[in-house]
Formats: structure tokens, C-alpha cells, sequence
């Protein structure tokens, strides 16, 4: 089915192509030379259907992981019932945060009985990199 639709892109491009040389050209010094020279549009004569989409920047890993943490962010906040910024044990747990309670003593490598956002992306960060490791 893909290949028909663009096997129809195709024929299509070929019929504007070979009516294009049948219309009588235009004279040269009619045109601007601004216009002459202006570079076309690469894509203008590509039928829709045989476009390639522009990467997107605004979508990849590196966002993914932006996003993620933003959201363990807002977690984060919402659980530190008391506000002092950080989550003591209970506060995780009651949060439902359990991979927190569960690596409680390793997240807060500090042992003040209590972990910050920056000590749980730190210990984050380097799960990640001994799992890159392996």
C-alpha cells in the first residue's frame, strides 16, 4: 500500500515536470536578479508524500531526560510534606516514592537521615553511568 502511494507521488512529480517544459518560458531579464538569484525551495516540487519530515529538535533523549526529571521534581516536592526542601524515609514512603525508601541509604551517602533532589540526582546520575559501564 506504501508503495503505491508512492508510486502515485511519483507520477504525479513526472506529469508537473513534463507540463512544466511544455509553458513557454519567460524571459530572463523580465525576472529581478534578487529573484534570480534567491536559491528555490528544495522541497517545492517533491509531492508531499516523498517528504522526509525536518528532525524535530524539540523531541530526543536529552529532553526525555529533562522531562522525567522535572516530573521525579514535582514528586519530590509534593512528598517533602514539611518543606525543609528534603525527604526523610517516611516521607517517601508515604509518598508512594518507594524506590527512594528502598535506596534510602545509599542516596544519602551524607547519613543526615534525610535526602535532598540533589543528592537523588546525583545517586541518578551514577546508576545511570555504572550501568553504562557494564
Amino acid at each position: 500500500m506504501k508503495f503505491l502511494a508512492i508510486l502515485a507521488a511519483a507520477m504525479a512529480m513526472l506529469m508537473a515536470i513534463s507540463n512544466a517544459g511544455a509553458q513557454t518560458p519567460q524571459p530572463e531579464a523580465a525576472t529581478p536578479a534578487s529573484i534570480r538569484s534567491a536559491p528555490a525551495n528544495p522541497d517545492a516540487d517533491v509531492p508531499p508524500a516523498l517528504r522526509r519530515p525536518l528532525r524535530d529538535a524539540s523531541s530526543g533523549p536529552i529532553l526525555l531526560r529533562y522531562q522525567a526529571m522535572q516530573k521525579l521534581k514535582r514528586r519530590f516536592d509534593e512528598a517533602d510534606t514539611d518543606g525543609n526542601g528534603a525527604l526523610n524515609r517516611d516521607e517517601a514512603r508515604k509518598a508512594g516514592l518507594g524506590f527512594i525508601d528502598k535506596n534510602f541509604d545509599h542516596i544519602d551517602t551524607a547519613q543526615r537521615g534525610n535526602v535532598n533532589f540533589e543528592d537523588l540526582k546525583a545517586w541518578i546520575i551514577q546508576r545511570r553511568e555504572e550501568a553504562r559501564s557494564r
